[in-house]
C-alpha cells in the first residue's frame, strides 16, 4: 500500500516527495534522518519513510490539534482506527468534534486528536476551524459531509503510521527551537535532511492557527542563513518578502497543482543553500515539471 497521509491539507506537499528524493540522492543523503518543522499531514514525509528515502522522521507542529493527532495516531493506534471504523458522518458527529477542536485543552490528547482528524477529513479544503463542512450544514450541496472519510483507506494509513511508530517521532515546539533540538551537534548535522513548508505569506492568517506575521518570516530565515553546513530545502509561497529575505540563496519556481476543495496550480518558491545540489526539473503528478532559476 502507498503511505499516504490520512489528513488533507491546503497546499499539501505530497508531490513533492519525488523532488526530494532526487535531492536527497544528489546530495548522496540516502538513509539519512528527515526533519520537519511544519509538519502538517507530512505526505512528503511518510512517502519518503516508506521508500527507505529516509531512516526516519522528526516531525514537528505547534497547532496542538495536529500534535495530538500525531501522538494518538503513534500511540493509540488501535483506538484511532476503531473510531474511524465506527464514527457517525453526520451533522451532529460534526458539531461535536467542532467543540472538542475549538477547545482543545479541555479533552484527552485521543478526543482532540480525533476531532482534528474528523474535521479535516470533513471540513471544506481541511481546514480546522474557520470552515464549515462539505456540503453545508444543511447538507444541501453537491457533496455530503462524508465524501473524504474513507474508513478502510483511512484505517489502513493509521495502520500504517502505528507500525513505524519506531521510527516517528513527534513535537509541538517552535520551529527554530525545534530544529535546535532535535538535530544533531556539530559536523553530524551534514548527514541530516530538513524539509520546511512555512505558513503562507498571503492568506496565512485564514489557514493556519499560528500563523506567521512578517517578523516570524524574517526570524526563520535569519536562523537558517547562519546554517552553513545544513542540508535543507525549503517550498514557499512566492512574494517579494520571501525574495529579500532568501536572496543570499537559491531561489527557483516550481508549478504545483492543488486539488483540495477545487484544482489550480501556483508558482511555488523552492529555496535551498548555496552549495546543496538539487534537479533541474521532477514529475509531479505524472507531469514533467521545470525548476526555473530565479536570477
Amino acid at each position: 500500500m502507498r503511505f499516504q497521509s490520512p489528513l488533507r491539507y491546503p497546499g499539501g506537499k505530497a508531490s513533492l516527495s519525488g523532488l526530494l528524493e532526487d535531492t536527497i540522492d544528489l546530495n548522496n543523503l540516502r538513509g539519512t534522518s528527515y526533519y520537519e518543522p511544519f509538519a502538517g499531514g507530512a505526505g512528503a514525509a511518510l512517502t519518503l519513510l516508506e521508500r527507505g528515502v529516509v531512516s526516519e522522521l522528526f516531525l514537528n507542529d505547534l497547532d496542538a490539534r495536529v500534535f495530538a493527532f500525531w501522538r494518538a495516531t503513534i500511540n493509540q493506534t488501535s483506538q484511532m482506527i476503531e473510531r474511524t471504523m465506527s464514527v457517525p458522518l453526520t451533522i451532529k458527529e460534526w458539531k461535536k468534534q467542532r467543540a472538542i477542536c475549538r477547545t482543545p485543552s479541555r479533552h484527552s490528547q485521543i478526543d482532540v486528536g480525533f476531532a482534528a482528524f474528523y474535521m479535516n477529513r470533513c471540513n471544506r479544503s481541511g481546514i480546522l476551524t474557520g470552515a464549515g463542512p462539505i456540503g453545508g450544514l444543511k447538507q444541501s450541496g453537491k457533496w455530503r459531509l462524508d465524501v473524504r472519510f474513507y474508513r478502510e483507506s483511512l484505517a489502513e494509513r493509521l495502520d500504517s503510521i502505528g507500525r513505524n511508530r519506531n521510527r516517528i517521532f513527534v513535537s509541538r515546539l517552535d520551529s527554530i527551537e525545534f530544529l535546535k533540538t532535535a538535530l544533531p551537534r556539530g559536523l553530524k548535522r551534514r548527514k541530516a535532511f530538513v524539509y520546511l513548508d512555512p505558513p503562507y505569506v498571503v492568506k496565512g492568517q485564514r489557514l493556519y492557527l499560528n500563523a506567521y506575521d512578517q517578523q516570524d518570516h524574517a526570524r526563520l530565515a535569519s536562523y537558517l542563513c547562519k546554517q552553513n553546513i545544513l542540508p535543507w530545502f525549503m517550498s514557499y509561497d512566492d512574494t517579494p518578502l520571501v525574495r529579500e529575505l532568501y536572496k543570499k540563496n537559491t531561489l527557483s519556481t516550481l508549478t504545483i497543482d492543488y486539488k483540495l476543495h477545487q484544482k489550480r496550480s501556483a508558482e511555488e518558491l523552492i529555496i535551498t543553500p548555496p552549495g546543496l545540489a538539487t534537479p533541474s526539473s521532477c514529475r509531479i503528478a505524472g507531469q514533467d515539471r521545470q525548476l526555473v532559476s530565479v536570477a
